[in-house]
Formats: structure tokens, C-alpha cells, sequence
């Protein structure tokens, strides 16, 4: 799977979402994992990030199997930053669909929507102590930035991963006969 198509949320995704999350976070402290802890993010709060324009979802029939939330500044995991980058919260799959990829494709999704924007980064967090999800990550190409201490979280990673660019140049077409190059910018 290349690139995930992902939706606005609508508030009528909320009460689906909760669930999703709320089975995550079930399914990681099952496992030992302090990703997410179940009730840590209510329905209200999702209601109103849902309307904030924040979460996307992918829809299957039987309802959403992935989501995350998009923003493009995020000062309470990475402080002031220049507005070079867009940042990825929440990145959840339904566990029926866990192994098809869902999660890099989504990741991609929000690489294009950052790229499409000009930003030059992708950004997101995890919990420090979660060791396949910091493999998982460094594997999709994103680098360790710094670690930030939180009473509620606990020790949180912070990642990010450059957005890559596909650039068309007509002298270097002329020049090698090919269709464009790549490159990062």
C-alpha cells in the first residue's frame, strides 16, 4: 500500500474513534506497553479536536480501521519551532487490520499533505520506553530528535523524518533524456 486515503473525521467519527483508541490502549498495557493508557483521552476532547479539523480516518464498511491527528505545530511535545514541519499525533489501527501496512501508508499520507504545504518535516512522539515502536519508526526512516519529560506521559521521544521532494528540472531533462529527478529540498 502507498499512500493511505484519509478523510476529515466528522463528529460522528468521535464515538468510533474513542473506541479504537480505548481498544489500543487496552491492547498495549495487555502487553506492558505504557503507549496510551485507557481513558486518557475522553470523548469530549476528541468531539472538539474533531472539529478543530485535527483527525483524518480511513473508512472500511464495518467503520474506521485507522486514523491519526494532523497538526501543523505542536508546542507542548516540541516547544517554539519555525513552521518547517507538520506533526502526527494518535496514529491508531484497528488491531482487525494490524500487519497491512495501514500505519506507514498513513504516515505517507501525512507526509504529502506536509510536503504539499511547503514543510520540510515530519514530526511525531512516542513513549521513550517503547521499544518496537521507536524500531518501527527508525525502520519508516525517522531519526531520534531529543526526549522530553512529562508527569502525565512520562519520558517521550521525539522523531522526525525529513519530507522528501520529487522535483522536475527541464536542464537536467534535456541534459540525460530523463522524465525528472528526485531529491530532498
Amino acid at each position: 500500500m502507498d499512500v493511505l486515503d484519509l478523510q476529515p473525521a466528522h463528529v460522528g467519527d468521535a464515538e468510533d474513534l474513542h473506541a479504537l483508541r480505548e481498544a489500543a490502549a487496552r491492547w498495549l498495557v495487555a502487553r506492558g506497553i505504557r503507549q496510551w493508557l485507557p481513558g486518557e483521552v475522553d470523548l469530549t476532547t476528541i468531539r472538539r479536536q474533531i472539529e478543530d479539523g485535527e483527525w483524518f480516518v480511513h473508512r472500511r464498511t464495518g467503520g474506521v480501521v485507522a486514523a491519526l491527528r494532523f497538526l501543523w505545530s505542536d508546542p507542548e511535545f516540541w516547544g517554539e519551532q519555525p513552521g518547517d514541519a507538520a506533526y502526527v499525533h494518535g496514529l491508531v489501527i484497528d488491531r482487525g487490520s494490524a500487519g497491512e501496512g495501514l500505519g506507514a501508508a498513513a504516515l505517507r499520507w501525512a507526509e504529502e499533505r506536509a510536503r504539499a504545504a511547503g514543510r520540510s518535516y515530519l514530526r511525531l512522539d512516542h513513549a521513550a520506553d517503547n521499544v518496537r515502536l521507536s524500531e518501527y519508526y527508525r525502520e519508516l526512516g525517522f531519526l531520534e530528535r531529543g526526549r522530553r519529560e512529562f508527569d502525565a506521559w512520562g519520558p517521550v521521544t521525539l522523531v522526525e523524518r525529513r519530507v522528501t521532494w520529487t522535483r522536475k528540472t527541464p536542464e537536467v531533462d534535456d541534459l540525460r533524456g530523463s522524465p525528472g529527478t528526485t531529491g530532498t529540498r
